[in-house]
């Protein structure tokens, strides 16, 4: 009789401490340490100040990192401490840089990149600026993971997925993808293969885990096919009322108009709109609880049924709704029903518009000259902070705070203070735009009126986690016959095979002997509370939670899950990069939770007000989590601080 696995036994079977890539993690940690002590003796022979940091290396190179990603160690616990009132306590003494710029960028995402780009062509190319960010990597959520698997790179987004919003882009951000060389359409029609895994075989599947459904199964196909329900898990009342809700072109609300409909469906969840009015089996709610998880960042306990309608989710084919969205929907996800954008998604995500703005700022740091090369350009880290460039880009730098600092006649207006390598620095500027969270805002320009700052805290960002494992080969996928599985379940919550975009001298696999990575995705959810303290919990848990957890539910689930197609977690991971976002997603009004507020009132709208020299620009300011938003954003910010 064989006896129950020990945890011993359970981790050894799943790989724990096998030899995957993780010298970023385990081994990074001492690198990080030889590199700041390396830093520490150049100090004692150069005078101290800014050129002895880990990014000035030759051999520096951040989107190689695998581990914990996305807010890494070392990336915040200065702003938590300046969050707590404890920064200023253990705070070494100040050290003047001596440098004056005509604009300080505090964040160097896509919003920040793009807000120098507008000073710069607003001021003239002689305009001096400097952009901060406290993350070794520039790009803020636009980041990129690259892998290096049997020779070949291969990469995947870290964070921002890809061109998409679900308005069209306006005139602004558009001209700037354009002066880029970024062509959605044509990039999208000459190297993004959609067909591919389709053209194998390979669809979508459902993975039922036993701790929800009673058993671990895994089963291809959409939900609304007879054969699925037939293997699926459920009972027969949940698969009566599976089928009919899929299927069935009932009128749930009769009696309304299409408006009054619409109106009823915005007030209620979409859970509830399955349990009151539907009335499916309570039991049903769990295969659906996930779904909105990948767009919304909560379950359908939290977004409303309206919002989900336009995403094909099921039960509202007899309600005969207008096409076109309510008013609420703006930049929300539900504003697809409207079309949306033109799409593309480079290898890395946004990833490359965050380096094509950088070519264009500093073109010595990024070599190449096209949209399609830069893909795998090596970007030369040691030339984004030079002395001699207008531009400079410093990273692993945390402001601390942002102040407004008149001297006399002097134009400079502007005084930040920043943490680098557990030292203090201070420079200044003209004008200054925080490119950075909205919730940081406050503690780094306490001067702000109260009002702003109360609006700067009101939105609480999105926590989510984008995980990204390689795998030896991805036989297990093709013998299975799925390349995407949602998994309702389980700890992440979607799993599927990396895109297949063949771009420059860039290649996708296209064998399943190949290396692939997998993309699989976590948005820690509390149902029942409203949406902004379900956030709050998640990134929490995100805080807290260590890379072996999160490594020992990867794999798991995909041992579960890919086990019946041959896979083996021990033998088959060879590297995980967990990019762990716990303000992820700006934040975007729910009718749920959130009042109408008159125009010009709402709190992205008060929040993002410029106090003298100093304006705001971030999806935040949008309450909008896309790209264009960050980009129309930074665009309103130069447009402020340059009017006068």
């Amino acid at each position: 009789m064989t006896g129950r696995e020990t945890r011993s036994e359970r981790l050894r079977r799943l790989g724990m401490g096998s030899p995957i890539t993780r010298r970023d993690f385990i081994d990074g940690i001492a690198v990080s340490a030889a590199l700041a002590a390396s830093s520490r003796a150049l100090a004692a022979v150069v005078p101290e100040g800014i050129r002895t940091a880990p990014q000035d290396r030759p051999d520096y190179y951040p989107p190689s990192l695998t581990g914990m990603r996305g807010s890494h160690p070392g990336s915040f616990e200065a702003a938590h401490a300046l969050r707590d009132g404890t920064f200023r306590k253990s705070a070494a003494r100040l050290i003047e840089t001596g440098e004056d710029y005509d604009l300080i960028v505090v964040g160097g995402g896509i919003s920040g990149l793009a807000a120098a780009y507008f000073y710069r062509a607003k001021a003239g190319a002689d305009a001096r600026i400097l952009i901060l960010d406290n993350h070794d990597d520039f790009g803020g959520h636009a980041k990129r993971n690259e892998f290096e698997l049997d020779g070949k790179i291969q990469l995947i987004n870290g964070g921002t997925l890809g061109i998409d919003s679900p308005r069209p882009y306006s005139t602004v951000a558009a001209g700037l993808l354009a002066a880029l060389g970024i062509d959605p359409v044509a990039l999208a029609a000459r190297h993004a293969d959609r067909g591919f895994y389709p053209s194998l075989g390979l669809g979508s599947g459902v993975f039922f885990d036993k701790e929800t459904f009673g058993a671990d199964r895994l089963v291809k196909g959409e939900i609304s096919s007879p054969d699925f329900l037939e293997h699926a898990p459920l009972s027969e009342a949940a698969e009566r009322d599976v089928r009919r809700l899929e299927t069935e072109p009932i009128d749930y609300l009769p009696g309304l108009s299409p408006s009054e409909k619409k109106a009823r469906l915005s007030r209620i969840s979409y859970r509830d709109y399955l349990l009151d009015l539907v009335k499916v089996d309570p039991s049903v709610i769990a295969l659906y609880q996930s779904r909105t998880h990948g767009e919304w960042g909560v379950g359908i306990d939290a977004v409303s049924a309206l919002d989900v309608w336009p995403f094909g989710l099921p039960g509202f084919q007899g309600l005969t709704l207008d096409p076109g969205s309510a008013p609420h929907m703006g930049y929300t996800p539900a504003g697809y029903v409207d079309g949306g954008s033109y799409k593309f998604h480079f290898p890395d995500g946004n990833a490359s518009i965050a380096r094509l703005l950088v070519r264009s700022l500093i073109p010595q740091a990024v070599p190449g000259s096209t949209v399609e090369d830069v893909v795998t350009a090596r970007i030369d880290y040691s030339g984004l902070d030079r002395p001699d460039h207008a531009i400079r880009i410093r990273l692993g730098s945390l402001a601390v705070s942002v102040s407004n600092s008149v001297l006399g006649d002097s134009p400079v207006a502007v005084e930040v203070v920043y943490s680098r390598m557990d030292r203090l620095y201070t420079t200044r500027a003209k004008h200054c735009v925080l490119a950075c969270w909205n919730m940081m805002i406050p503690y780094l320009s306490p001067q702000l009126p109260q009002r702003q700052k109360e609006a700067l805290h009101y939105l609480v960002k999105v926590p989510l986690v984008y995980t990204n494992v390689a795998l030896s080969n991805w036989r297990a996928f093709a013998a299975l016959g799925v390349s995407a599985i949602h998994c309702p379940g389980s700890y992440h919550s979607s799993v599927r095979l990396n895109p297949v975009t063949d771009i420059g001298s860039y290649r996708s696999p296209r064998s399943p002997d190949e290396p692939i990575v997998v993309r699989m995705v976590r948005t820690p959810c509390s149902p029942g509370l409203p949406e902004r303290d379900q956030h709050r919990t998640g990134r929490a848990e995100l805080l807290t939670t260590s890379f072996t957890t999160f490594e020992e539910k990867i794999r798991d689930q995909l041992g579960r899950m890919l086990g019946p197609g041959g896979f083996d977690p021990a033998r088959d991971i060879t590297a995980i990069t967990v990019n762990r976002w716990p303000h992820g997603y700006a934040y975007e009004y729910n009718p749920l939770f959130d009042p109408d507020w008159p125009e010009g009132e709402a709190p992205h709208e008060v929040g993002r007000a410029r106090f003298g020299p100093i304006a705001i620009a971030n999806s935040d300011a949008a309450a909008a989590a896309y790209t264009d938003a960050a980009i129309d954003q930074a665009h309103r910010a130069v447009r402020e601080l340059l009017a006068g």
